[in-house]
């Protein structure tokens, strides 16, 4: 299952609490751990006797290991979350953002291209009558469907660039 909502950071306060004694024994405040708006962290025990801190949206372990054993347990204070991308739409779902490809508007997942349009309307407004676009727009080419001060390349051209940076990412410098 895919997180649908906004990518972040949680800042998690807590303290530990010793199942012996009943006393404080550590704290952690404004830990920050990555993940999403919805996941809502909260702890559970696991069999190896440590906790993790899981997302309550898919179940998944955001930290393994929060805390090293069963001695403990951990109780949340406070949590907030902070957005990576402050404009990220709330209630979860990321503004969707569209390319013109072939006098069609595509949303940028689609072929992983960059979504120069913040709207489908803005899309359909330069593409959908061949590139001819109004004032104020970001215009295409209508031959190559290329958008003005941009460098259009083909899928060859791209494989080959591709294949480049695996390569150079994987060289030890």
């Amino acid at each position: 299952m895919t997180n649908p909502s906004c990518p972040g950071t949680w800042f998690i306060t807590d303290i530990l609490i010793n199942q012996n004694s009943h006393r404080q024994d550590d704290s952690n405040t404004n830990y920050p751990v990555q993940g999403y708006e919805n996941d809502d962290p909260t702890y559970e025990l696991k069999a190896n006797n440590r906790w993790d801190l899981i997302s309550t949206f898919d179940g998944r372990s955001m930290y393994v290991g929060w805390c090293g054993n069963a001695i403990h347990y951990p109780q949340m204070v406070n949590k907030r979350f902070v957005k990576d991308d402050p404009n990220c739409q709330s209630g979860g779902t990321p503004q969707q953002q569209y390319d013109c490809i072939n006098g069609q508007c595509i949303t940028k997942t689609q072929y992983n291209t960059p979504g120069i349009y913040n709207s489908l309307a803005d899309c359909q407004a330069v593409c959908s009558n061949g590139g001819a676009c109004a004032s104020g727009k970001q215009c295409v080419d209508p031959t190559t469907f290329c958008p003005d001060g941009k460098v259009c390349i083909d899928q060859g051209e791209f494989a080959s660039i591709e294949a480049l940076i695996s390569k150079i990412g994987s060289e030890v410098c």
